[in-house]
């Protein structure tokens, strides 16, 4: 998965959920905090589905080293080879 670009408003840096695949939103809201799930009043519009992207970055730099610790699994002696 590719880290998202940051979206930024009165200072305040920010990832949207609906930009996030949904397979793993699930995930990502599990690992937060109330606190950096947040609601940006934007003129005459509130968006409810917005994360702080400093929490974003710790969960991504997570969820990479998980994904990458999956695909470097070391095959144990005496187990079968397929090439």
């Amino acid at each position: 998965m590719k880290k998202l670009a940051k979206r930024s408003y009165k200072g305040i840096e920010y990832i949207r959920l609906d930009s996030v695949p949904k397979q793993i939103v699930e995930s990502l809201v599990r690992s937060l905090s109330p606190r950096t799930l947040i609601k940006i009043q934007m003129y005459d519009e509130t968006i409810a589905d917005c994360v702080l992207y400093e929490a974003y970055e710790k969960w991504f730099a997570k969820y990479q080293e998980e994904a990458t610790a999956q695909v470097n699994v070391v095959p144990a002696k005496g187990s079968v080879s397929l090439t």
